[in-house]
């Protein structure tokens, strides 16, 4: 027993001293691969605008446009507009009174809820290889389909 413990203690020692550039080794004796981060698609572009809360809402005619940090929605003369940012699926939106503009007509319940959506909007989730896209937060949800 006693020419056992240094052995044993030999053993130990060597493997708590693995180097840390070493990939880990799975249990059945493979080495595991790193997963490389995934690429999440840019919200950069012009949108359709397919569902406002789960409903359908592609017969609206509503676009969205994102670019430079600038973000729309518009249904025929509306249009409003807000700043925004991106950071992999995290998004972040503000208003923008001097890019909004009205010609004379009130938004209907349909726009105000995509404006709501978008305005709330924290998470970008995307679908189809970036070609769906839906933003949720606290005002709903807004599915776009890349134009």
């Amino acid at each position: 027993m006693t020419r056992a413990l240094p052995t044993f203690a030999f053993l130990l020692i060597a493997a708590c001293n693995k180097p840390e550039d070493q990939p880990p080794v799975t249990s059945n004796g493979a080495v595991a691969e790193a997963a490389a981060p995934a690429v999440v698609p840019s919200l950069e572009g012009e949108w359709r605008v397919t569902k406002i809360d789960g409903r359908d809402a592609a017969g609206a005619g509503m676009s969205a446009a994102f670019g430079s940090g600038k973000a729309s929605i518009a249904t025929g003369c509306l249009r409003r507009a807000w700043t925004y940012t991106q950071k992999r699926n995290t998004v972040a939106f503000s208003a923008n009174p001097a890019g909004s503009s009205n010609c004379g007509q009130a938004p209907s319940g349909n726009e105000e809820t995509a404006y709501a959506a978008l305005g709330e909007a924290n998470i970008a989730i995307f679908a189809r290889q970036g070609a769906e896209a839906s933003l949720s937060g606290t005002g709903g949800t807004l599915t776009l389909e890349r134009r």
